[in-house]
């Protein structure tokens, strides 16, 4: 089954096509990708609901993929992490072909827990697409960056790095 996705990491979106399993298997095997026209095959097996072993170039990898909001997929390999938003790219042309109103902007991100602010990622005046990494908090020994839903203009940041904040704390106004 053939699907094409836009993808989005870090402010940078890409074009991604997922054939596949292209060796006979119902949802695991081989699976052509095309990642903004530059092909692979990737022989990926579900170890559980959320985890992959995949085989790319050779090299083994185990990825678990954690469902968020509006289509947001936490990506993690090892200790990396990254938030990507992923739609299906035939819905987005049928969206904009048929005059679809523009998605939402603005948002005030808040603390979902009590910790330290570790860093802020972003400046006033930024502008932040959605998907972004824009601040940094430390709760219970563990980093989480906290990143932007819709995107917008950086208003106000309420908070500096080694700042205390408790649940629900303003951090980061966009507009």
């Amino acid at each position: 089954m053939k699907r094409e996705l836009i993808v989005t990491a870090n402010g940078v979106e890409r074009t991604v096509v997922v054939d596949g399993p292209i060796d006979g298997g119902s949802t695991a095997g081989k699976f052509k990708v095309v990642i903004d026209g530059t092909e692979r095959v990737v022989d990926a097996h579900a170890i559980r609901p959320g985890t992959w072993s995949l085989l790319l170039d050779g090299a083994s990898f185990v990825v678990d993929l954690d469902p968020r909001r509006n289509g947001q997929i936490a990506a993690s390999v090892g200790a990396s992490e990254v938030v990507l938003g992923v739609e299906d790219a035939r819905q987005r042309r049928l969206a904009q072909a048929t005059g679809a109103r523009a998605k939402q902007s603005g948002e005030t991100l808040r603390a979902p827990i009590a910790g330290k602010v570790v860093k802020v990622l972003v400046e006033v005046g930024a502008v932040v697409a959605p998907g972004t990494p824009v601040i940094v908090l430390e709760a219970m020994k563990m980093e989480n960056e906290l990143v932007a839903e819709h995107g917008g203009t950086v208003a106000k940041i309420h908070k500096t790095a080694g700042q205390p904040v408790d649940t629900g704390d303003a951090l980061v106004e966009l507009t």
